[in-house]
C-alpha cells in the first residue's frame, strides 16, 4: 500500500510570508507543494490539482477557512482529501464547529513543524487506507455482480441448452410440434435474459439478499 498518494499537500493561508515558511518546511520532506492566499484560489486550484492533504487557515478575508471545509467536502471529487486546519482557536465549541464544517484535523498557531509533518504523514496514511477500502468495496461489488448474473442466467441459459438438443431430436424424427414447442421455451428463456439484462442497465440503488453460505447477491426484484 502506497502510504504517500501523489505527495501532494495545498496551503491556503493568507499570510504570505508563513505560507511560504510552512511550503518550505513540507518540500523538505518530500512532498510537492502549492499555495493559494484565499479561500476562492484554494478551492479552485484543488479542483484542478486535486491534493490529497490541505492546510487550511481557519481565519482569512472573503471565504474563510470553514467555509472552504465546506466546499471541498461537498465537492464529488476532493471529499475525501484529508484537510487540517490551522487555527489560534483553542476552545472544544471552536474545534466542534471544525469538525462539523468536514476538517480531519487541527494544529494550533504558532505551528510545531515537526508536529505538523507528523500531522501530514496521518494525512497520507489516512488517505491510503480510504483508497484501499474503495478498492475492496469495488472489488466485493464486481463479486456480487459475478454471483447474481451466475445465479439469475443460470437457469434461463440451462432451458437453452436442454431445449436445443430437443429440437435436434425433434428434427431428426420430423417432429414438427415438439420443435414448435422447444423454441417457444428458448424464447421465453430468452426474454428473461432481457428482463435481467434490463433490470441490471436501470438499477440506480442496489438492493442485496443473502444467498448460499451467507452470501450477498443484487435483488434485482427490488
Amino acid at each position: 500500500m502506497d502510504e504517500e498518494i501523489g505527495k501532494k499537500v495545498i496551503i491556503v493561508e493568507d499570510d504570505q510570508n508563513y505560507a511560504e515558511i510552512l511550503k518550505r518546511v513540507i518540500i523538505k520532506n518530500g512532498y510537492h507543494v502549492k499555495i493559494a492566499y484565499d479561500g476562492v484560489d484554494g478551492f479552485n486550484q484543488m479542483v484542478e490539482w486535486k491534493p490529497d492533504v490541505a492546510i487550511v487557515d481557519w481565519m482569512m478575508p472573503g471565504m474563510s477557512g470553514i467555509d472552504l471545509v465546506k466546499k471541498i467536502k461537498e465537492h464529488q471529487e476532493l471529499k475525501f482529501c484529508y484537510v487540517i486546519m490551522l487555527t489560534a482557536r483553542i476552545e472544544t465549541e471552536d474545534k466542534i464547529t471544525g469538525l462539523e464544517a468536514g476538517a480531519d484535523d487541527f494544529i494550533t498557531k504558532p505551528v510545531d513543524f515537526g508536529e505538523l509533518i507528523a500531522r501530514v504523514r496521518v494525512g497520507f496514511r489516512i488517505k491510503a487506507l480510504q483508497t484501499e477500502i474503495a478498492e475492496l468495496q469495488h472489488e466485493v461489488a464486481l463479486l456480487e455482480m459475478a454471483r447474481t448474473l451466475g445465479h439469475e442466467i443460470n437457469n434461463p441459459l440451462n432451458i437453452i441448452y436442454l431445449a436445443l438438443e430437443l429440437i435436434n431430436r425433434s428434427l431428426k424424427e420430423n417432429d414438427v410440434e415438439k420443435v414448435k414447442e422447444n423454441l417457444t421455451r428458448i424464447f421465453q428463456a430468452s426474454e428473461r435474459i432481457k428482463d435481467i439484462v434490463n433490470k441490471l442497465i436501470s438499477l440506480r440503488k442496489p438492493a442485496f439478499k443473502t444467498y448460499v453460505d451467507g452470501k450477498r447477491m443484487l435483488d434485482l426484484d427490488k
